[in-house]
Order: C-alpha cells, then sequence, then structure tokens
C-alpha cells in the first residue's frame, strides 16, 4: 500500500526541507516534491483500486489525486515569480513553502484515507494550514479575510461533526469500504447527510455558506488564490461526493440539488455587479461549485459530468487567478476599470486570460462545457425541463458576465507601453488552459476510473 502514498509522502517531504536555511532551496524542493507528487499520482491512476486498514484508492480518489498534483505543481512553480512581488510578507519565504507543502498534504490526505473521520480531520487540517497562506501580505483586508475564512468555515465543520456522529449512528462505523459494502439506511441516515451537504458545502463555497469565498480569493495573493479556487474546494465537495451516495433518492438528493441551482442563481445574479476581477472570478467558481454538486446529486451520467468540471475548472481557475496576479503586479489594482489595454500591453497574459476565462465559464470545447452539457442532459432525461431551464439561463448570464468584463479589461485602449512578465508567469496559466481543453479526451478514463467507484 505504500505506493498509494507516495504523493503525500512527497508533500510531506517538501513540507519538512523547506524550511532549511538555505538560500532557494525552499523553492528547489517545493518544485521537486509537486513534481515527484504529479509523477506518483499519474503511476496510481494505473495501478488497481485499494482499500486497506487506512487508504481506500478508488477511481474518484485518484482523479482527485492528480488534480491536486497538478495544481500543487503549478503553484509552487508562480510563486517562484510572484512572491517577490510582495513588499510586507508576514513571514520568511521558507514558511510560506513549508505552508503550502503542508496545505498540499493535507489535501492528499483527505482523498487518500478510508474514514470518513479521518476526511473530516483532513478537511479541518486543510484550514489550519492555509489561514496565514490567506495573510501572507499582512495588511489588515488580508488578515480581516483570514479570520472570516476561519469563523465560517469552522462554523460549517462543526455541523460536518455532527453529519458524522449522525453517520455513525447509522451505521456503526466511518469506514468507507463498510459503508458502501452495508448500505446503510433510515432517518438517522438522512439527517447525516443533510448536514454533511450544509457542513462540508460551506469549505466548498455552497449557497448560502459561500460568503467567506469572494473575499478570502479577492485579498488572498494569487497563488494562493488560484490553490483554493482549483482544489481546496474541489476536496470539500469530494467529502459530498463520498456521502450523498448513500442516501437513496429522496429528500437529501434533492435538497443537494436545491442548494446546487440556487448556488449558480446566487453567483450568475451577483457576477455583473462585480468591479473587482479577483471577486468576480471567485463567484465564476461559486457557479461551479453549485454544478459540481448538481451533478452529484443526480448521480449517473451527470456525476462523470461533475467530475469532468471538476478537473477541468481545476486546471483553467488555478490558470485564471495566476494571470490575476500578472494583472496586479503590473498595474497595482484589482479594480476592472483601473485595468486598460492589456492586450497590447501584456499580449501573452491576456489572450491566456481570454481563454481561461472562456473555459471557466463553459465555452467550448473545454471540458466545462463538455460537463455541464453531461449533466443538463441528464436533467432533460430525467423530465426536470424546468430545472434545466434555469440553470442554463443563469450559465448563460455568468457566462456574460465574466467574459464581458474580460473583453473589456483586455481590449480597451491602452495608456502606456509593453509590460509583459517573465515566462513562468505566462508559460504556467497557458499550460492550464491547454490542459483544460485536452482534458476532453479523457472523459472515457473518467467514465472507467468511475465505475465500481461510486454508486449511482
Amino acid at each position: 500500500m505504500i505506493v498509494y502514498a507516495l504523493p503525500m509522502i512527497t508533500a510531506l517531504a517538501g513540507a519538512l526541507l523547506s524550511i532549511v536555511p538555505v538560500l532557494y532551496f525552499e523553492e528547489a524542493v517545493s518544485v521537486a516534491a509537486s513534481a515527484a507528487a504529479v509523477a506518483s499520482s499519474v503511476w496510481i491512476l494505473f495501478l488497481p483500486n485499494a482499500a486497506g486498514s487506512y487508504l481506500y484508492i478508488d477511481g474518484l480518489s485518484k482523479v482527485m489525486l492528480l488534480s491536486v498534483s497538478l495544481i500543487y505543481l503549478a503553484t509552487a512553480l508562480y510563486s517562484i515569480t510572484f512572491l517577490k512581488y510582495i513588499e510586507n510578507p508576514l513571514f520568511q519565504k521558507r514558511f510560506y513553502y513549508f505552508l503550502l507543502n503542508a496545505f498540499v498534504l493535507t489535501m492528499l490526505f483527505t482523498v487518500s484515507v478510508n474514514n470518513l473521520g479521518l476526511v473530516w480531520v483532513g478537511i479541518e487540517a486543510t484550514t489550519v494550514t492555509s489561514a496565514l497562506l490567506v495573510a501572507t501580505e499582512n495588511d489588515e483586508t488580508t488578515i480581516e479575510a483570514s479570520w472570516r475564512y476561519v469563523i465560517i468555515v469552522s462554523a460549517g465543520l462543526v455541523i460536518s461533526l455532527v453529519a458524522n456522529i449522525f453517520l455513525y449512528k447509522a451505521a456503526n462505523s466511518l469506514n468507507i469500504t463498510t459503508l458502501r459494502l452495508e448500505q446503510p439506511a433510515g432517518l438517522t441516515l438522512r439527517i447525516a447527510v443533510l448536514l454533511a451537504i450544509v457542513g462540508y458545502g460551506t469549505k466548498a463555497g455552497i449557497f448560502p455558506m459561500y460568503t467567506w469565498l469572494p473575499d478570502v480569493h479577492g485579498k488572498a495573493p494569487s497563488p494562493v488564490s488560484g490553490i483554493f479556487s482549483s482544489v481546496l474546494l474541489p476536496v470539500a465537495m469530494y467529502a459530498i461526493m463520498r456521502i450523498v451516495p448513500l442516501a437513496p433518492q429522496g429528500i437529501a438528493r434533492t435538497f443537494a440539488l436545491t442548494l446546487g441551482v440556487l448556488t449558480v442563481a446566487t453567483a450568475a445574479l451577483l457576477m455583473p455587479a462585480q468591479t473587482d476581477y479577483k471577486r468576480l472570478f471567485a463567484y465564476s467558481t461559486i457557479e461551479n461549485m453549485g454544478m459540481i454538486l448538481i451533478g452529484v446529486s443526480i448521480g449517473g451520467i451527470a456525476l462523470i459530468g461533475a467530475l469532468v468540471i471538476l478537473v477541468a475548472h481545476s486546471l483553467a481557475k488555478s490558470s485564471v487567478f495566476f494571470l490575476s496576479g500578472n494583472l496586479l503586479v503590473r498595474y497595482g489594482t484589482t479594480r476592472i476599470d483601473g485595468v486598460r489595454g492589456v492586450a497590447s500591453r501584456m499580449p501573452k497574459t491576456a489572450y491566456t486570460l481570454l481563454f481561461g476565462s472562456l473555459a471557466v465559464t463553459g465555452a467550448p470545447p473545454f471540458g466545462t462545457f463538455i460537463g455541464e452539457v453531461m449533466i443538463v442532459a441528464a436533467l432533460f432525461a430525467l423530465h426536470m425541463v424546468a430545472v434545466a431551464i434555469v440553470i442554463l439561463v443563469f450559465l448563460a448570464l455568468a457566462f456574460l458576465a465574466v467574459n464581458r468584463r474580460v473583453v473589456q479589461m483586455l481590449f480597451s485602449s491602452p495608456d502606456v507601453g509593453s509590460m509583459e512578465r517573465g515566462s513562468i508567469g505566462t508559460l504556467v496559466p497557458m499550460i492550464g488552459v491547454a490542459l483544460a481543453v485536452v482534458i476532453v479526451a479523457a472523459v472515457p478514463g473518467i467514465y472507467a476510473l468511475l465505475q465500481g467507484g461510486l454508486r449511482p
């Protein structure tokens, strides 16, 4: 079983070695550890599923391990070029990389363990390791955002803890293998699932407890915003994916579907009013999490669509936030009306951001579009025509709100000359956006990985 723990081992090694006080050593170690995590996650894709006393690796875990590892590598690389622009950091650079590696370790742990109690511990640990990362820039607004993040998500995780207590009462176990085999039922189970959706949904940015997310994404350093949006929220959604299939069709799944639709609607309605481009992209993340929850609530082909959105969104949204960092460094503001003529001044950043924006808002041929089509098709197949039409309306509104503002920033008249970022600051996002297209070819592979991994 040790091979299945390799991504965690590499992240742990990266965290421990990052605190060695040698110039640039923390950067090299973090990049090496993240590259090793990607390599081991790819290796695990081709290994049989495994269920032991402590580890549970099925198709869903494999998808999550690879997603987290890819964003881990991208964030480690992008941080090298971004951190030097932070004028008053809260701590030394090696401590930033220690926290980054430890943060990734907690996410890899969460998606690998064979116990929902340990899943809760892992998600709680993500809060502990990431709260200071939010406040890296060490000013009043980032510290306030960090505190708000800790308070709100901790409240949600208390609800999740109560959900685990009810689940243990219903099944006399929190072991994932046991729960899948015994298929518990009853009122206590339904209460557990409802509480879990609300509790873990708080960390995943689901309505109505999403309010921390725009503040954190708007104020955190761009590498931190990128990894939060692209993998922290999906890791919280992973817990919901493990618990919702335990409930039969009924109130629990209807509740999840309702919250998913409300999440998409709320995000879409708030996007047009945003004047800060990082907050705009944060609301786009909320919309994508709502679509994923809808797919999870329906199951079947919609669940495959949810996983496709999850992976494509991870790749594209991290790139979008990295590119937002490029804009912030060069323009000195996150206000949309303060950014003009990016296409003329920063052409590589501009066109990558354009395609990244199209990717996260569900334009073809990006994976997000394919996932949304699968979910909407499932709704039509279930004769939920009204729900499908409502979702399509809000998806269209979100698409127009985001891309209109992006086009405004990119193609307005510039006021000064060229100011493009260096190669790492643009190459890493380019690769992420390109992979958001390539993921379409992996849809059959995701389907094959999930066979037997989750009950519809």
